[in-house]
């Protein structure tokens, strides 16, 4: 059974297959793993909405820094694989929203469901 999810092979229990192409993958010639700077930007903005941030940081800055792309193109270069061209990349996630890193902190800004912002402590 998961062999099959892992392949792509589907079957609901009611006699139904199907084949899906966006199935699980774990690497897909590089373009599973690379490190993306739109999915580390992503990381940050669910950090702030959730109150683990205070402020938006320069999010781009942030991803570019900790996302090493360009270590990671060595080392692809030598095994010969293909990489994408960019280091952004477009995403509907399950909430139907199109997550792209143009604009995160409107992005973050935009959730009805977040952090209650933080209160202060109460001083004597």
């Amino acid at each position: 059974m998961i062999c099959e999810r892992a392949l792509g092979h589907y079957q609901n229990g009611l006699g139904q297959t199907w084949d899906d192409p966006n199935h699980l993958k774990f690497f897909n010639d590089g373009a599973v793993n690379f490190p993306y700077l739109s999915d580390g930007m992503w990381f940050l903005t669910q950090h702030k909405r959730w109150g683990l941030l205070d402020a938006h940081p320069d999010y781009l800055g942030v991803a570019q820094q900790i996302n090493q792309i360009e270590l990671y193109r060595q080392a692809a270069s030598a095994l010969n694989i293909n990489l994408p061209t960019n280091a952004m990349r477009s995403s509907r996630l399950m909430d139907g929203v199109v997550w792209d890193g143009s604009d995160p902190v409107a992005y973050t800004d935009a959730f009805a469901v977040c952090a209650p912002p933080r209160r202060q402590p109460c001083t004597a």
